[in-house]
This record gives structure tokens, sequence and C-alpha cells, in this order.
């Protein structure tokens, strides 16, 4: 997507689309009166037809108004968009009518690139934007959602970020025609290939699912899903990440994870853990700490079951959050496979 070419090859068009050429051709003051004379379906369509068409070509304008028994040989090219069906409706309806009409359309189309992308895992994105140049990454930026820009632009790394700012700075608005194919090239380039991983984004989220679920319910439901999807539960579970899993780590790399826990949130998970899994994570402190820590834990008294999971989970997700931050290592996987020797 290193550069943008206008669309040349025209589709077939639509009854809606013809009319809202010859709209466009009339002008707002015309175009608005003759609108004025049809029903409100009729001018819904048309102006969503007007606010997606973009630039069409002459020769194009001439074939339609050859179908209305005109010629326009004179007249160029029209352009529809949101501001030209906003002048058209303005001519016979109050503005907060037109308002919630475009409003209505924008909301209603095949969706919106920019929130699209917004969607998107900054990560992803991330990797997408790193191979364009800094001009249209700006321009792209310009378009997200702030809460996303403010996500990405640090994996930017510190310099291209400044100078993505510096541009953004001086961006001016695009032409419609610009802008509408740097559209379509984000949905071909980017959004499709999103689409294409939706089965990896349920995998995650089962995954994070299962990792926070009651142990005895996982395990009941594990003797299903192996008998009903062997194949790709397996491919869960070797994502699967737990509590207990914690215990795999070395001393010093657990000692990081205790350490990104705060308040009583060590104590209630091993208020909650196995036995082995208590006691590898108190050998595993000083002597003076772990003393305090049992204490703590007896003080404690009666405490919730599902506290203590809570707890457990909040563990899991400062390891993975460390893990993610290359901080520390993880355990490999056993895929359950025997080894030769």
């Amino acid at each position: 997507m290193q550069h943008f070419s206008p669309f040349r090859k025209t589709p077939p068009l639509s009854g809606a689309q013809k009319s809202a050429i010859l709209f466009l051709c009339l002008g707002e003051e015309r175009g608005g009166a003759l609108m004025q004379q049809l029903d409100v379906t009729e001018i819904r369509k048309i102006t969503s037809a007007i606010s997606k068409m973009g630039e069409v070509r002459a020769e194009v304008v001439e074939e339609i108004m050859q179908e209305f028994g005109q010629k326009v040989n004179d007249y160029g090219g029209v352009t529809g968009s949101i501001d030209a069906a906003r002048g058209l409706l303005k001519e016979f309806l109050p503005d907060d009518r037109v308002g919630e009409i475009l409003e209505e359309i924008q909301g209603n189309s095949t969706g919106n690139v920019w929130d699209d992308l917004s969607a998107l895992d900054e990560k992803q994105l991330a990797d997408f934007l790193r191979r364009e140049h800094n001009q249209t990454v700006a321009v792209i930026m310009s378009n997200l959602k702030s809460d996303t820009v403010a996500k990405v632009l640090p994996l930017m790394g510190q310099e291209r970020a400044t100078d993505l700012v510096e541009r953004m700075l001086d961006t001016q608005e695009l032409p419609a025609e610009a802008l509408q194919n740097i559209e379509d090239s984000l949905r071909r380039e980017i959004l499709a290939n999103a689409s294409k991983d939706s089965g990896a984004k349920v995998e995650k989220q089962l995954v994070s699912i299962f990792n926070k679920l009651d142990e005895k319910l996982f395990q009941s439901m594990s003797t299903e899903l192996e008998k009903r999807v062997p194949d790709q539960f397996r491919a869960i579970k070797q994502k699967m990440f737990v509590f207990d899993d914690l215990i795999k780590l070395p001393p010093n790399t657990l000692a990081k994870v205790m350490r990104e826990v705060t308040g009583k949130t060590l104590p209630l998970a091993l208020r909650g853990a196995k036995k082995e899994v208590r006691e590898y994570f108190l050998n595993s402190m000083p002597a003076r700490s772990r003393d305090m820590l049992q204490d703590e834990m007896k003080a404690m008294g009666a405490v919730k079951f599902k506290d203590s999971k809570d707890a457990q989970s909040y563990m899991v997700e400062a390891a993975l959050r460390l893990a993610a931050d290359g901080e520390i290592e993880l355990p490999e996987e056993d895929d359950g496979e025997e080894m030769i020797e």
C-alpha cells in the first residue's frame, strides 16, 4: 500500500446509484427540490448512495444521463460524499433531521474502516503500520481513535513516534478520493487478513476463559471436549497456563511473579492452593519472608473460595504479563507425546 490509484473499472450501478448521480448533476437547489417529491425510503436509499459514491467519471455520468434522455458531454464528473448528501438534504430538511439520517446511514454502512482498525489488537496494527511510509501512517493515525493511537505509538519506537506526531500536526485534509483509496487499501490489506485470524482470536479467548474456570468444572468439560473436538481442544490446552503451572518456574522466576502482586493476593491464592503447590511457593522464599507469609495466612481465618480463585487468576495474569514483556520465560508446554531416547 505504498501508493493509491483511482478505481477505474466501474461495476454495474444500482437504481439508487444512478438516481444519486442525477441528483448530484442537478445540484443542491434543484436536486433538493426534486428530492422533496420522494418518500422517506427513497430519500434514505439515494442519500446512502450519494454518501458512499466518491468520484464518478464523466463517461459514466454521460451514460447514466443518457438513460434519462439527456446528454451531458460538457458537464464533467461528479463527486458523491457525505458533504454532498448533506447539502442536498439541507435544502428541504431541518438540520437535526439531516444529522439523524446521515448518522444512521454511516452507522449502517458495511463497516467504518477506522472503527474496525481501532478495534484491532495494537501489536497487530503496529506490525502493519511499520511497513508503511510515515506520511501514510500519520494519515491513518489521524483517523483512528485516540486510545488506539496511544497504544500503538510506543510500539513504533521513540524516534519514529516523534516523527509521526510531527507529521500528524502538519497533515492537511485529504481529498475525498484520496481518503477513499486509503480506506479501500486498508480493507484489502489489513482487515481482510484480520478476519482470517478470527479463529485464533476465539482460541485465545477460550484459553483465557479456561484458565479462570473452576478446576472441577473444567475437568468435567474436558472429557466431553476431548471426544467431540480432540484436535482443537488439544491445541487450546497446550496454550493454557494455570496457577498450578507456576510451580514449573524456577524459584528466582517465581519470585518475580510474587513481587508483581500486592496486598493479600499471594496469601489468598495460597490458601486455596494444593498442598504441593503451596509448599513449592513457601520453599522458594527466604526464611524470614516465608514465616511472615505463613503468619499472614493463619491470621486470615476462613476465606471465600471465589476470593482465592480470583487471587490465583491475578497471579497467572501477572506471570503472562511478565512473559509478554520479556521479563520471564514460561515453561514449554508438554504435548503429551512419548519421547524416544
